[in-house]
């Protein structure tokens, strides 16, 4: 009677452990589920590059991570549908992310870096920037580091994670910019044609934009003469705003010769106490 009564239990068991046809047909619809969501996937993305101008390593990295969360996903479903006991497997899925992840921070930060730059675009190659202490143009942006010339002819890596990071200037992210030229002139200059007399030869160098209008400002008084500054736009062009700002200096210094306005320069007095030492 007992063992009547244990093998219909095993049997019971059996019955409810034991997977048919069913089951099989759905583990089958998942794998060709899988295998259409990533071939359209990888359509859309192509898209996507064509119509955003995005790097084909972008893509692909993209394309990379979808596979493998669609893969996993498909893989702990039919796991279930087969009636498999999947905790432990999550388990180890789990600790073996947290270590990938932890040892390989520094790439995978570059990495989403790279996506980040090429998705909302604050630089993009030809720009000419500043970051992290480095002036030049952008070459590239690579997976790991963007690729920078500098304005001294030196290619420079810097990691895409200390850009995101950092304070970016991109100098080029317009067409003009504006240049403070600060100098001094002496107590005893009328000012009021020192001014006509410095706009007038700012306005006439070339590469000065005429619209904003080239100005001078008077700021201050220190103990040497009173402090001015020109302001006037140009092109963005790095190489080409120092040699603006070279033209107007010498032209600032022309004028102000040919005005008879001398340039101030710090007074100094020295006053010696007592008898001169003897030898």
């Amino acid at each position: 009677m007992i063992f009547a009564q244990t093998i219909n239990l095993n049997q019971e068991v059996l019955a409810t452990d034991s997977v048919g046809l069913r089951e099989w047909i759905i583990v089958g619809g998942i794998i060709l589920g899988t295998i259409v969501l990533v071939l359209i996937s990888r359509q859309v993305l192509k898209v996507l590059e064509r119509r955003t101008s995005m790097q084909e390593y972008v893509v692909n990295l993209i394309m990379r991570i979808l596979t493998t969360v669609v893969v996993i996903v498909a893989v702990l479903y039919a796991l279930k549908v087969l009636r498999i006991d999947i905790a432990p497997l999550l388990g180890g899925l789990t600790i073996f992310a947290v270590i990938i992840a932890y040892s390989l921070q520094p790439v995978l930060g570059n990495l989403i870096g790279a996506v980040t730059l090429h998705g909302s675009r604050p630089i993009k190659p030809g720009d000419q920037i500043d970051s992290n202490g480095i002036e030049g143009t952008v070459i590239d942006i690579h997976p790991r580091a963007t690729e920078i010339l500098t304005f001294d002819g030196v290619t420079v890596h810097v990691p895409n994670l200390h850009i995101l990071s950092q304070p970016l200037t991109n100098r080029t992210a317009d067409f003009e910019r504006r240049t403070t030229l600060p100098f001094s002139v002496g107590f005893g200059n009328d000012l009021r044609d020192t001014q006509r007399a410095v706009e007038e030869a700012i306005r006439a160098c070339d590469g000065v934009s005429d619209i904003p209008r080239a100005d001078v400002l008077v700021e201050g008084f220190d103990e040497s003469g009173v402090n001015l500054v020109a302001r006037f736009w140009h092109g963005s062009d790095e190489l080409f705003a120092r040699w603006v700002v070279s033209e107007v200096a010498i032209a600032i210094q022309a004028a102000l010769t040919e005005a008879s306005i001398p340039l101030s320069y710090p007074n100094r007095n020295t006053h010696l106490d007592g008898p001169p030492p003897q030898p």
